[in-house]
């Protein structure tokens, strides 16, 4: 069986992001808690995760700009 390089770029990209993907929910599942007991953490506010997607599409915008040039 031999696969287009089509479909082994799609294959190690599936491998790449599901790592990734499981490496950080292993982060955020084990991530300590510096807060004290009585304390409630500080809540995410929408900078966050509008900072957050904005840094996420940019670096899919960087792998594309990497798959043009190859």
């Amino acid at each position: 069986m031999s696969l287009e390089p089509k479909q082994l770029g799609i294959i190690f990209g599936a491998l790449i992001g599901a790592v990734l993907g499981a490496g950080t929910a292993y982060l955020l599942m084990t991530a300590p808690s510096n807060a004290e007991e009585d304390e409630e953490p500080e809540p995410l506010d929408a900078r966050d995760l509008l900072g957050l997607t904005a840094r996420g599409a940019l670096f899919i915008r960087k792998l594309d700009d990497i798959r043009r040039r190859t």
